[in-house]
């Protein structure tokens, strides 16, 4: 049974968790009301700002079981930043439904194996579907340098896909403006209508084969599913993306975050690179087994 601890005096959560570990950190007593490990009278609490009466009962309770994979991709880490490679399938950050296996649980678990007390901010963000190459700064001061260079467009994104069908040209730039609603789906719009964004996405044709296309993409903007919507839109929709029209199912979305340039932190221009995974390639026998079909 876990000790309780007896507020003596009116006060607000945080601070009757600063008397009972006054040698913990405020990051670490945060994390307890975000792991669920704080209850009030035997209830749940984690808003710190709440006011617990005279005579409550504080219970913390002792970290859960992890089960969170462990941290693998590490493409680069320095003191400001860390840099990995997002497996397809899994979800860059917690949604309201607070999934604890995420790349954001893992990049933690990784990091407070050698410092309880540090932290990864997110600066961007990939979809559930998409592998590839994303940031984490160590530092606020670190995510909002990275943040503005990407709310300024002066970030490098590109992307690898394969695609449905051959383009007629061998590059071009799709210009749309999409529309999202709460249930996070998302189309393709007139400019003038409310609530649209500007999606600007240029790609270049690197193979061909008949039944599918192998494209390079140089995105401008980063809104979400842009790449999908808009090759879909342009009638080559990306192979593993049965919602947006595709045929064929590897068994995942065939989209990968390749490479990002970016200023770091420390002023100089870095370039990394996220390997393309070894199913883009085994995307090519596509035709050979539809032919085989035939």
């Amino acid at each position: 049974m876990n000790p309780k601890y007896v507020v003596e005096e009116e006060m607000e959560l945080i601070d009757a968790l600063m008397k009972i570990h006054p040698e913990s950190s405020m990051r670490t007593l945060r994390h307890m009301l975000t792991q669920r490990r704080v209850t009030v009278d035997n209830m749940m609490k984690r808003q710190a700002r709440l006011v617990v009466k005279e005579g409550a009962s504080i219970e913390i309770h002792p970290k859960p079981q992890q089960e969170i994979k462990k941290m693998q991709g590490i493409i680069h880490e320095d003191r400001e930043i860390i840099v990995v490679s997002k497996p397809a399938g899994v979800l860059t950050v917690a949604t309201d439904k607070m999934e604890r296996d995420t790349l954001h649980s893992r990049v933690l678990n990784h990091l407070q194996r050698s410092d309880a007390d540090a932290w990864g901010y997110i600066v961007h963000r990939l979809d559930k579907d998409t592998s590839g190459i994303i940031i984490f700064a160590k530092s606020e001061e670190s995510k909002k340098h990275l943040q503005d260079q990407f709310s300024q467009r002066k970030v490098m994104r590109w992307y690898t896909a394969i695609v449905e069908g051959e383009p007629e040209e061998d590059e071009g730039s799709a210009v749309h403006w999409l529309i999202e609603d709460k249930n996070l789906r998302v189309w393709v719009v007139d400019e003038e209508v409310k609530g649209s964004k500007e999606a600007v996405t240029h790609w270049f044709v690197l193979e061909r084969n008949g039944l599918t296309s192998k494209i390079e993409l140089d995105i401008e903007t980063g809104r979400r599913h842009q790449i999908r919507v808009q090759m879909a839109e342009l009638g080559h929709p990306l192979v593993g993306d049965p919602k947006h029209g595709a045929q064929f199912n590897p068994g995942r979305l065939l989209l990968h975050a390749t490479s990002l340039e970016f200023i770091h932190p420390n002023g100089k221009t870095m370039t990394l690179m996220s390997a393309i995974p070894p199913e883009f390639n085994r995307a090519s026998k596509l035709k050979e087994e539809v032919d085989k079909n035939d």
